[in-house]
């Protein structure tokens, strides 16, 4: 079965304060193996044309007072002609009423961490032209136990929480934790970037999703044209992004 290449990253704060952000969200790149150079030939462009040899990490390059950097790097992400993206977005307040055990970090990381693998699940059983076998590398979280998160990720691969079906044997098992030096991970982490400056704008503001935007025709949709829920999921009510000015535009590829 052909290979997906998969990375993983995240935007928002994990921290459960009333000071933290009010949501946490995981991006997920996604480029069939055949065209995963395009993965480094974006990733080292940037790196060139910004003029640095370290890896590449929204907050440290692409800040607000570097505007042209963030224009560059929505056009380069949106050139990759095959890549998919899947965003999970989880509003801390809605998450935690309806589910209040999830107060502990690590588990909010964990039941996040789930449901984007599932989307991926669902990306590389349906890829266009066939089924594919996914590779998925997530970027290292400092002081979060991977090896746990993999270990809940199992149990819920084996069926030991959910009664629904998800097509777990298009993901190779288990999932790897990797650092910033991986090219792909830098991309995610731009992705990443660009919905987090777009979910902390105002809700009427549609300036703040204009690099996001860009990039709206690699979000993943199913055969039938369904985007929330699979390439766009929302832990809680959807309005948390819907309600916003640019949903529509975003919405549409």
């Amino acid at each position: 079965m052909p290979k997906l290449h998969v990375y993983v990253d995240e935007t928002g704060d994990r921290g459960l304060s009333p000071a933290a952000s009010t949501f946490f969200a995981m991006t997920a790149l996604m480029v069939p193996e055949e065209d995963d150079w395009t993965v480094r030939h974006a990733a080292g462009g940037l790196r060139a044309v910004i003029n640095t040899p370290k890896p590449l990490h929204w907050v440290n390059h692409f800040s607000a007072k570097h505007a042209a950097r963030r224009t560059w790097a929505a056009t380069t992400l949106a050139q990759m002609p095959s890549a998919r993206v899947v965003h999970v977005i989880a509003p801390k307040n809605a998450v935690l009423q309806k589910f209040p055990g999830l107060h502990d970090t690590s588990r909010f990381y964990n039941f996040t961490a789930k449901w984007l693998l599932e989307r991926v699940a669902y990306a590389a059983a349906q890829w266009p032209g066939g089924p594919r076998y996914a590779n998925v590398r997530l970027g290292h979280v400092r002081g979060m136990d991977h090896a746990a998160t993999a270990s809940y990720l199992d149990r819920v691969r084996r069926g030991l929480y959910d009664n629904y079906a998800v097509p777990w044997h298009h993901i190779r098992w288990p999932p790897t934790w990797v650092g910033t030096a991986l090219d792909g991970i830098q991309l995610a982490d731009i992705h990443a970037g660009m919905l987090n400056v777009a979910l902390t704008g105002a809700i009427n503001d549609e300036a703040c999703a204009e690099n996001l935007l860009l990039c709206k025709h690699q979000l993943y949709r199913t055969a039938t044209g369904n985007l929330l829920g699979y390439g766009v999921k929302v832990l809680g009510p959807s309005t948390f992004v819907t309600d916003r000015c640019w949903w529509k535009k975003w919405s549409v590829a």
